[in-house]
């Protein structure tokens, strides 16, 4: 029986833990079996996965893999190698690590240099996050007053550029056409007024935003430089077409199931940038993005990012490594 340590369980659950908890029943359901302590010794009478999300420990004896998305930026708005130096040494140590794109695969090339083994494998969700989902009654309602209704969902800061969205949705052209913004009230934004269509919501629980998403007809990712936006996962599992910046990783997840538009110039791996200070947009770009994904259709199967296919992902992964003698 393999067994399995995940360091990042524990509260507040914003995207790391979310996902961390979820591999975890997943592989838990495959056979394997969690222990939640390191083993005492050198030595194991069974196999023993170390899988640090971000960073962690370097357990002797075990296969130390290190699961990544992005580089810490500090509140000076530069990427910071005093934050960064903690992952970094993982990412000389450890025996194999797994990007959750190719876009974060090759910031860390840019500034660390290749790692082999190294694995890209995306985020996944439960198979309640579903296009067959019964709809939130609240978006059900918004459907009987606009003729569309779009949805973002996010941890809100800066880079995700929120403002031009709704900025967006000022246009005529989508007065009929709503957006529902969750975690939008706790968001401080630097607008004066909302538009009419522009609501902002409460923050959801995980288990109660399949009925959310499967209600929308598009949601709208726009930030800069993202990795493997949970949201975004969730939203495609259930069927929702997403709308998307060149830039980033986002767009590797949305493929055929959605729209990229170029919004700014195209950034250059390794360069050194003020994540929070987004550049500047054209808003009739936005607008033209938003109504051309409204005319993509919803209800499409994503499989490859159900949690199961996930974790078979990670299996296959962790059989192909060799554990290394230590550091």
């Amino acid at each position: 029986m393999t067994q399995f340590h995940i360091n990042y369980l524990y509260p507040p659950l914003i995207g790391p833990e979310i996902f961390a908890h979820r591999l975890r029943g997943a592989l838990e359901g495959r056979g394997w079996k969690f222990r939640d302590y390191f083993p005492g010794g050198n030595g194991f009478d069974e196999e023993f996965i170390n899988l640090a999300i971000i960073e962690g420990p370097y357990v002797r004896g075990a296969k130390n893999i290190l699961r990544l998305d992005g580089l810490y930026f500090d509140s000076e708005n530069q990427l910071t190698d005093k934050l960064n130096s903690p992952i970094f040494s993982c990412y000389d140590n450890f025996d194999a690590v797994i990007f959750q794109s190719e876009f974060s695969k090759k910031m860390y090339e840019a500034f660390r240099g290749e790692r082999t083994p190294n694995f890209i494998i995306p985020n996944g969700v439960p198979e309640y996050f579903s296009p067959h989902t019964r709809e939130n009654p609240y978006m059900h309602y918004l459907k009987s007053k606009y003729s569309k209704v779009c949805i973002a969902s996010a941890t809100w800061r800066r880079h995700k550029r929120l403002e031009e969205v709704i900025e967006a949705f000022r246009d005529k052209s989508l007065e009929n056409v709503a957006l529902v913004v969750l975690g939008g009230e706790d968001y401080k934004l630097s607008v004066k007024s909302l538009p009419p269509n522009v609501i902002m919501h409460e923050n959801v629980k995980p288990q109660s935003l399949p009925p959310m998403y499967v209600a929308a007809d598009a949601m709208i990712h726009l930030a800069w430089l993202d990795w493997c936006p949970n949201t975004v996962v969730e939203a495609l599992a259930c069927g929702v077409p997403v709308l998307c910046s060149h830039n980033g990783g986002t767009k590797e997840l949305v493929k055929d199931n959605g729209v990229v538009i170029q919004l700014e110039e195209t950034y250059k791996i390794g360069e050194r940038v003020p994540l929070y200070n987004p550049p500047k947009v054209d808003t009739k770009q936005i607008v033209a993005g938003i109504l051309e994904v409204l005319e993509h259709k919803t209800g499409f199967e994503r499989p490859d990012l159900s949690i199961e296919s996930v974790a078979d992902n990670y299996i296959s992964a962790t059989q192909s490594i060799d554990k290394s003698e230590g550091v």
